[in-house]
């Protein structure tokens, strides 16, 4: 049996800061509703190591559920590539309840 943790949803949709916190990426979903494959990066903060880079066909809908506990995202989660995209959102450990630190 798997921990269960409580998760927050974070919508974005353009280039900057995602999640400002430290945090663990959970999962994510893009949607791309122009007519060319789109192209999103994510960064371990602004100018951080390259953590996640995924591409999306034209028109289509992409949702990735990370395994076991994702990636952790040290300096919080930043978007340095958003092209041809319409926007995206990202499933992270909560961040935002009471008493929780970049620890959690």
């Amino acid at each position: 049996m798997g921990y269960k943790s409580d998760i927050q949803a974070t919508r974005a949709a353009a280039t900057g800061s995602v999640v400002a916190p430290a945090v663990r990426l959970r999962g994510i979903s893009i949607s791309n509703n122009t007519a060319s494959v789109g192209s999103l990066t994510l960064t371990n903060g602004n100018g951080g190591t390259t953590l996640l880079v995924l591409d999306v066909a034209a028109g289509d809908v992409l949702t990735l559920n990370l395994p076991e506990d994702g990636i952790p995202f040290g300096a919080g989660i930043y978007c340095s590539v958003f092209t041809s995209l319409t926007g995206f959102t990202v499933f992270t450990d909560k961040y935002s309840a009471p008493g929780l630190t970049s620890s959690n």
